[in-house]
């Protein structure tokens, strides 16, 4: 996979993914779901295979936009202004790349 594609991947893809997790109301329903999926995913990236490949971190960065996205949906329930949703629907759609950052920090670091 070229760097262009991962990138496109991981800065377009992941603050869309945010927005549209956070697109309807917050129910009982979809928080169950939610918890549920980034579970899943997580007990499949630790327990996919004895070698870590590509698999594995795009299953956990799922895990971690869902984790984000049920943060964010819980303070919907809290803000009551129309600008309150919109900045922290942002603050998620931003928060969903922080792995990324960091994965590239320790690779310049270590380089």
């Amino acid at each position: 996979m070229s760097y262009g594609v991962a990138y496109f991947t991981v800065f377009l893809g992941g603050p869309l993914l945010v927005l549209l997790l956070t697109r309807r109301a917050a129910t009982q329903r979809s928080f169950v779901l939610g918890v549920s999926s980034v579970a899943v995913l997580t007990a499949l990236a630790v327990f996919w295979g004895r070698v870590p490949g590509l698999e594995t971190v795009a299953m956990l960065w799922l895990a971690w936009v869902g984790t984000v996205a049920l943060c964010v949906r819980v303070v919907m329930r809290r803000v009551e202004t129309k600008r309150g949703l919109a900045l922290t629907k942002a603050i998620g759609a931003m928060a969903s790349v922080i792995p990324w950052i960091g994965l590239a920090a320790a690779d310049w670091m270590t380089g």
